[in-house]
């Protein structure tokens, strides 16, 4: 019987509509993928091999500085700007350099000689202190801790723990405090009671000192100036009268980062200031640097891997050009078997991320484990965030089907007739 002309092109095209060739193709290129289990195996475990290290090296960068940053920020010090000698500060200047936004903390402070009382004694324990500095404080001073209030009124003092400790004091304790002047050629003192309503945390504040109300070491300063304080009965000469000047300062920069800033600016105001610039450029330093050592053995790793991912899948459609081209024979369009090598990469990039996943995990809980004496509360020498570990997973399904891209090319130039041969 003669074929009618056009009758085979009517047969093809009712197959192609009742076919959907995308999920086809999908289901064909997982059946290839598992069914060459070792070949596949391989793959995904050339890419564990990558990605595992990378992930660990990357977690080591983020952990370690993370965790010097995190320290840095978190310890006032660090954001402590400190005047280098002695002037006059007006009020007025005080206002304008405490309504900076980078300015988190800012209080007048008197004369060193004048901020420091000459015996400080527990009367419950007997142990005392030859010198005991004193620092103003006020609402919001860093070297409080949370929930830690502020020492007010002129018989308040928050204690370092050192001093504490040497004092054998702690909250709620009772004082004795006094302060030596000479006035008219004669040696005279004030000795007043003092209460202890809190102790700083270790490393808060290095030295033996107290953080005091800015009005007690206003108080001690006119006395040792030889005047008169008649909130504590101190008698002196007459008070000072008009505008106070201080001779120094205590500002904290809102961040680490604003510090080399507010420093700048301070010194073209004529303030000669002492900062933790050169820590904070080190930190900022070391993070640039491991990041370049790490994008570095990323991208290396990373173009190995591909360009072995992409001459594979190359190799594996020339393996199987004759099936391709049946596949081709039979109806499906260009576009699945270019996805065919795609989707055979993506599931390399999926099965390969995982088993990645699962051999960083017990690195890096080992690895904060052992550093763990030297870690604080919440912090980890080694730790990714799960936007980090979505980049990558990311990352490696791009570059994986861009690898695959190759393949799909020369799979989209494979000729139908090609496959008659087989027929």
């Amino acid at each position: 019987m003669e074929r009618a002309p056009g009758a085979t092109f009517t047969v093809t095209t009712q197959y192609e509509m009742r076919m959907r060739p995308t999920p086809e193709i999908l289901r064909l290129a997982y059946r290839d993928f598992a069914h060459e289990r070792r070949i596949s195996l391989c793959f995904v475990l050339a890419l564990m091999a990558v990605l595992a290290p990378l992930l660990i090296l990357f977690g080591l960068k983020f952990g370690l500085v993370d965790t010097l940053a995190q320290r840095l920020v978190q310890s006032p010090t660090n954001r402590e700007v400190q005047p280098v000698g002695s002037r006059e500060y007006e009020q007025a200047w005080f206002d304008r350099i405490g309504a900076r936004a980078d300015v988190a903390f800012l209080i007048p402070n008197t004369r060193r000689i004048a901020a420091s009382l000459s015996r400080v004694l527990n009367p419950a324990t007997g142990h005392d202190l030859r010198v005991l500095s004193m620092i103003p404080s006020g609402a919001g001073d860093p070297l409080l801790a949370e929930g830690m209030k502020a020492p007010t009124g002129l018989a308040e003092l928050v204690l370092s723990a050192s001093a504490a400790r040497k004092l054998g004091a702690q909250p709620g304790d009772h004082l004795v405090a006094r302060i030596d002047r000479r006035r008219e050629g004669r040696d005279e003192n004030a000795v007043w009671e003092v209460v202890v309503t809190g102790v700083l945390p270790e490393g808060a504040l290095g030295e033996e000192a107290a953080l005091v109300p800015l009005a007690l070491l206003v108080a001690t300063e006119d006395y040792r100036d030889g005047s008169a304080v008649p909130a504590l009965g101190w008698e002196g000469a007459a008070p000072r009268t008009g505008p106070r000047r201080f001779a120094r300062f205590r500002l904290y920069a809102a961040s680490i980062y604003a510090v080399a800033g507010l420093a700048a600016d301070l010194a073209a105001d004529g303030v000669e200031v002492r900062t933790a610039a050169v820590e904070i450029a080190a930190m900022q330093g070391l993070d640039r640097n491991l990041s370049r050592v790490f994008w570095l053995i990323a991208l290396i790793g990373s173009l190995g891997f591909l360009a072995s991912l992409a001459a594979n899948l190359l190799a594996n459609v020339e393996r199987k050009r004759r099936e391709l081209a049946v596949v081709r024979l039979i109806g499906f369009p260009t576009r699945s078997l270019i996805l065919f090598p795609v989707a055979q990469a993506v599931l390399v990039a999926l099965l390969g991320a995982a088993t990645a996943l699962l051999a960083y995990l017990p690195v890096a809980v080992a690895l904060n484990s052992w550093f763990a004496d030297s870690l604080r509360p919440g912090e980890s020498i080694c730790r990714l965030l799960p936007s980090h570990l979505l980049l990558a997973l990311t990352a490696t399904l791009l570059g994986a089907a861009a690898a695959a891209a190759w393949a799909g090319w020369r799979a989209a130039r494979i000729a139908p007739a090609e496959g008659l041969r087989d027929i």
